[in-house]
């Protein structure tokens, strides 16, 4: 109810105040209604002025009030408040005291006996400026007339554009008696169309043998000359030739200009009287409504503005610390309401997200360990590069097989391994000729027992979702039957992919549905931090399920 009590007034005592001051200005452009008023209109202004008044010492009360309570947003009510009024008393103060001065000292200036004559003198330098440049353009209308009058009819506008360019002049038109145009040059390319004469004034230029005036297109003030131009013939119809020049644009804007103040002089002159007085009452009027209303309106503003801002900022903290629980909402259709809602909403997707995250981060977890202990206990020997083709990984598989422990190899390029030279320039060859997706070679190396080691070894490319690089998996094909070895090797894969695959599933389809299911509520950045934690599940689901049938493939011998 204080609310709206406190809306309410302000709202009445704006209205009043743009009432009164619409009703100044009429009233000052007419000097009798003013002086018959004038006591009216003072009694309104000091109802006005107390009315607000009022109604700013009623705010800073309850404003006084709340802060001797501590209550929580107190001192940014007082603060915001003070940072409105002070935007409006500052240059409300300054502004009136300039235009005090300017109206008290300057205004019978305005009126001095030296401007009119300076205004009069202005008027008449403009026109005889204009009234030169139009002799001119006659001048050359007539040379250019007498000319045309000696040149056959098809070579008029051969000759037309010729004088055009000779005299300098903006445009050159030739028109019949009945106004249909003959003929045309123009300076300016983009406007081929010219400015057709009317019939009286074709009329008025053939009976006194030439007609110029000054006329505007609204924009620019344009000379205009039309002179007789007689042919050949006794019977043949006399032509109209019309030149057209731009006056100097700086010459029409100060003739305007001129003209404009002299004729608003000559308005002031008629409403002098009292021109002072009602200025400066114009101007105090207008400063105390400025400041009351200033004060009225920042007090409204820094109420609407620090109860939604104190949730926001007490949220913020708790969110900074990693307390999700909702605040309280401000229940309002504006903006601030809105916000302070969808914040409460936010940091809840927020908590419910985090949970989410976290088991499915768990899950990957669980299961990218449980996909290292099958490689680990894996007999196949399993070596991983990155793109850079320097040995990321290696099994126990591979350290059985090659009897070697891979010690300094770790990081290092393939082709620069110095106990197994042989087999890193097999792997680097078929990686350098791969055409496909995966290739499949045998290899035999040396044993020290004199017994050849033969390796049955497929390599893959990893894809770009998961980071990238190369896999290489092999066997030793010397100790097992090789159909004994594929039989077997094709029943792990089986049971690795469906053992692997049952967990991996859910876990892909649970983070598309947490994806689909909160991006269109949250705010920007944390629907980026969503996008970002989802998109890293499913492209390393996706990763281990491409290892696992990897690994299934791997299984099968060659043909």
């Amino acid at each position: 109810m204080r609310r709206l009590l406190v809306i309410g007034g302000s709202l009445a005592g704006a209205f009043g105040a743009i009432v009164w001051f619409l009703l100044l200005i009429s009233t000052s452009a007419d000097t009798a209604i003013f002086e018959r008023h004038y006591p009216v209109l003072i009694g309104m202004n000091i109802l006005i002025a107390l009315a607000l008044l009022g109604l700013v010492g009623w705010q800073l009360r309850l404003l006084w009030l709340e802060h001797r309570a501590q209550i929580f947003g107190s001192r940014l009510k007082l603060r915001l408040m003070a940072m409105f009024g002070l935007m409006a008393v500052f240059p409300g103060a300054l502004v009136y005291g300039v235009s005090v001065q300017f109206v008290t000292r300057s205004i019978e200036s305005w009126f001095d006996v030296r401007v009119e004559k300076a205004l009069e003198a202005g008027l008449d330098l403009g026109r005889t400026s204009l009234d030169s440049l139009l002799a001119d353009l006659s001048t050359k209308g007539k040379n250019m007339a007498l000319e045309l009058s000696s040149v056959p009819e098809n070579g008029r506008r051969t000759a037309l554009i010729r004088l055009r360019e000779q005299n300098s002049v903006q445009t050159a038109s030739l028109f019949s008696a009945g106004g249909q145009l003959l003929a045309s040059a123009n300076a300016d390319l983009s406007d081929l169309m010219p400015r057709l004469p009317s019939p009286a004034q074709l009329k008025q230029a053939r009976s006194a043998r030439q007609l110029s005036w000054v006329d505007s297109d609204g924009k620019k003030m344009i000379l205009r000359v039309l002179v007789p131009v007689s042919g050949f013939g006794v019977f043949e119809e006399p032509r109209i030739l019309q030149l057209t020049q731009l006056v100097p644009e700086a010459l029409g804007a100060n003739a305007e200009a001129v003209q404009a103040v002299y004729r608003d002089y000559q308005e002031l002159q008629l409403a002098r009287t009292g021109l002072t007085r009602i200025y400066a009452l114009t101007l105090t009027l207008t400063l105390l409504v400025a400041l009351f209303g200033a004060f009225a309106l920042a007090f409204i503003m820094a109420r609407r503005l620090s109860a939604p801002l104190s949730i926001l900022a007490e949220g913020t903290r708790a969110v900074a610390q990693g307390d999700f629980s909702p605040r309280q909402a401000v229940y309002s259709r504006d903006e601030l309401g809105i916000l302070t809602q969808s914040f409460n909403r936010m940091t809840a997707q927020l908590e419910e997200a985090r949970l989410e995250t976290e088991r499915h981060r768990a899950e990957v977890e669980s299961a990218r360990a449980y996909l290292e202990s099958i490689l680990a206990n894996l007999s196949a020997g399993v070596l991983v590069f990155d793109r850079q083709f320097f040995l990321r990984t290696v099994n126990e598989g591979a350290l059985n097989i090659l009897g070697d422990n891979f010690e300094g190899l770790i990081g290092e390029e393939i082709q620069k391994w110095p106990r197994q030279s042989v087999l890193g320039q097999f792997i680097a060859e078929h990686f350098a000729m791969l055409e496909d997706t995966e290739w499949q070679g045998q290899l035999e190396l040396d044993c020290p027992n004199g017994m050849p080691q033969i390796l049955l070894l497929r390599g893959s490319r990893l894809p770009e979702t998961s980071g990238g690089g190369d896999v290489v998996v092999f066997d030793d094909m010397t100790r097992i039957v090789a159909a004994q070895r594929s039989a077997a090797w094709g029943e792990v894969a089986r049971r690795l992919a469906h053992e692997i695959k049952n967990p991996l599933t859910p876990i892909q389809l649970s983070a598309e549905r947490l994806q689909h299911k909160l991006a269109d509520k949250l705010t920007n950045s944390d629907a980026d931090m969503l996008k970002r934690g989802t998109q890293t599940i499913i492209n390393q689901v996706r990763a281990m399920k491409h290892m696992v049938d990897d690994f299934r493939d791997y299984a099968r011998l060659p043909a």
